[in-house]
């Protein structure tokens, strides 16, 4: 099944990830490129050696870097269970997407997709329901 296949309240939720992704990639890549043109002047390995002081300069922002890769675990932990229960391939592209996208992106990104998996597996067996009967 296709995205523009998908009807009704999947359909709903699949617009309401693509939104959180797309805000996300918004928001987050012009974060992004707002902290590179401040820090361009150090080199690309100083942009990366900038933001990791940066994430890890206070108590507060290691809290919240640590909690962030933390999330990341998880999700990535729910994401392959996921994965191999529906049969989503290339599921390492979502979790290595996190860092380099934005957790939010690369997990709404998953989410659309996993709804569209379920929604197809609804159809089926909604077919086969009315086959058998």
């Amino acid at each position: 099944m296709r995205l523009g296949e998908v009807r009704g309240r999947d359909r709903a939720l699949c617009v309401l990830y693509g939104l959180f992704a797309l805000g996300g990639c918004l928001v987050m890549g012009t974060m992004a490129v707002v902290f590179v043109v401040r820090n361009a002047d150090a080199g690309p390995l100083g942009v990366i050696e900038n933001f990791l002081d940066d994430a890890t300069r206070t108590a507060a922002s290691r809290f919240v870097y640590a909690d962030l890769v933390l999330i990341w675990a998880a999700l990535g932990a729910f994401m392959i269970s996921e994965a191999r229960r529906l049969g989503i391939r290339h599921v390492w592209a979502y979790i290595v997407g996190a860092p380099v996208l934005a957790l939010i992106v690369s997990f709404s990104v998953f989410m659309c997709v996993r709804q569209v998996k379920l929604a197809a597996l609804n159809v089926q067996s909604l077919t086969t329901t009315e086959v058998t009967v």
